[in-house]
């Protein structure tokens, strides 16, 4: 979405895969990505590219790694470099799919498997309220 708003898009300086957190900004805890700033709340990243700002666009995340996490722009656009709509169920697709990917980064497929577990049970009512609103902010 950067790079179709005119931003440029690049490689990152690290390869960020794995859950973790991100920090919403004052915009973002106002947005449907309030939930982001709650005790334990995760997301998935799997990435290794960033971008920088789209003009006009309003940063609604980050994270020590990268500035840019997620961004609105205008009314209707939610632009977000992580996955919450990664379903701990599915995800071992992923797993054998990027092998390849993962052992080149020296990411330890046991350790996601662990990482998952451990906050699978939160992650679909966490997705659930986030979508549920930005879909009732843009109606």
């Amino acid at each position: 979405m950067a790079r179709a708003l005119g931003a440029r898009v690049y490689a990152g300086g690290i390869k960020e895969i794995g859950w973790g957190q991100v920090s919403p900004t004052k915009q973002g805890t106002a947005s449907c990505l309030a939930p982001l700033a709650e005790d334990g709340a995760s997301v998935l990243h799997w990435h290794g590219d960033t971008f920088d700002l789209p003009e006009g666009a309003i940063r609604l995340a980050s994270n020590d790694a990268y500035d840019n996490q997620a961004f609105a722009y205008g009314r209707h656009a939610l632009a977000l470099q992580f996955h919450l709509e990664a379903d701990p169920r599915q995800l071992e697709e992923w797993y054998v799919g990027h092998a390849v990917e993962l052992a080149a980064a020296g990411i330890s497929i046991a350790q996601l498997r662990s990482s998952t577990a451990a906050v699978a049970n939160r992650l679909p009512a966490q997705a659930d309220r986030i979508f549920t609103r930005w879909i009732h902010e843009i109606s």
